[in-house]
């Protein structure tokens, strides 16, 4: 039995855990958070008073134990990778989950520290205990993270009586990063803006002041609370601190090694020439591979699996409002066909000389399983 340690509590360094634990080895995952491992895509609806936080946690309560892994609540302040080093402590395989950070730019006026980020639990329990009915909430970010946010909010504010004003500000010209396209994000925008929602495009901040947002424009949005939604970074200047070669993502081997017996996964690695994407979907399978990997080394076994990069789907679903996204939903000029032209629902798939390469769905998933195994296989 190897001794294994995980830095990271986040979705690729539980799986990955959990695999070398069932295959028999003693495992310690290293958190710098209080709270036993949670999905983090739902610290929002934590922060708007719909789940609690026991709610999301990954696994059940005994779970850890139960699998003989170990889960200590301190900050990891000392990586040596040529020696699996862990604060100090020597281990025969380490995994490196360092996740991702929240984006937050630097705003101007004499108030900016009002802006909050909603990363965390912790940063869920201070967002709840400032929302209440009858609050103004302004959302900094029209991407996955900022529309849910808001819509939760507009639910939150329903629920506990009371109308909540939310303001949704987005820097560019269309919502969610413009994987929806230009028709996709005005088709998108009218069902936000159908459930109470307050979109502004092109909206640049000037200043943030005790009670609103100055625009560039020159309009003023009030608000009472703040919350900056600007996507995720990865955590890159901890993994160079700990002497890995960093650019744009950890450079890692193909099969996600770095050193013998020491992997990096998740939002962090770069294992091909695309940068990383602080994807759930990614960092899980990232984990489970580095794990059945390092199984593999500590056989003896010289032969490792290569990570395949793949097109992860986006998707956003709260209450009536919904998209899904799949492949190439970026490139310009590709060929564009609308599968419907209803009223509550907008299919569209992208062709590249005549084979689907991505599809967007807003309102509806109905047909897009189909799409998604032409897409991605």
């Amino acid at each position: 039995m190897a001794e294994v340690a995980v830095v990271g509590a986040g979705h690729a360094g539980v799986e990955a855990a959990f695999v070398l634990a069932h295959a028999g080895h003693a495992v310690t995952i290293w958190s710098d958070e209080p709270d036993a491992p949670y999905f983090r895509p739902r610290v929002i609806a934590v922060a708007f008073g719909q789940v609690e936080p026991a709610a999301i946690a990954m696994k059940p309560e005994g779970a850890y134990a139960a699998a003989g892994i170990r889960v200590r609540h301190e900050v990891v302040t000392a990586v040596d990778v040529a020696a699996r080093r862990v604060n100090g402590e020597v281990y025969d395989g380490v995994i490196l989950a360092m996740g991702a950070h929240p984006f937050k730019p630097a705003f101007s006026g004499a108030y900016a520290d009002r802006v909050r980020t909603l990363w965390s639990l912790q940063d869920a329990r201070v967002l709840r205990s400032l929302f209440s009915a009858g609050k103004r909430l302004t959302v900094i970010g029209g991407g996955v993270l900022g529309l849910e946010a808001a819509l939760r909010a507009v639910q939150a504010g329903a629920v506990r009586g009371g109308c909540v004003q939310v303001t949704v500000l987005e820097v560019s010209g269309q919502l969610a990063g413009g994987t929806l396209g230009a028709a996709g994000s005005a088709y998108l925008q009218r069902l936000l803006e159908a459930q109470g929602l307050r979109v502004i495009l092109e909206a640049r901040i000037a200043e943030v002041l005790s009670g609103g947002i100055r625009l560039e424009s020159g309009a003023w949005v009030e608000d009472d609370v703040v919350l900056c939604a600007a996507g995720s970074r990865p955590n890159e200047a901890l993994m160079a601190a700990v002497g890995l070669s960093v650019e744009q993502g950890v450079r890692v081997r193909p099969n996600l090694l770095v050193a013998p017996r020491v992997y990096a996964v998740g939002d962090v690695a770069r294992a091909t020439v695309a940068r990383p994407v602080c994807s759930v979907r990614r960092a899980m399978g990232m984990g489970v591979l580095a794990a059945e990997n390092l199984v593999r080394e500590l056989a003896g076994s010289a032969e490792l699996t290569v990570w395949q990069e793949r097109q992860f789907q986006q998707m956003m679903k709260v209450g009536e409002v919904e998209f899904h996204t799949v492949g190439d939903v970026l490139t310009p000029g590709l060929e564009e066909r609308r599968l419907d032209e209803a009223d509550k629902t907008f299919r569209q798939v992208r062709f590249r000389a005549g084979r689907p390469v991505g599809a967007r769905f807003i309102g509806t998933r109905e047909g897009f399983a189909e799409w998604e195994r032409k897409i991605v296989g």
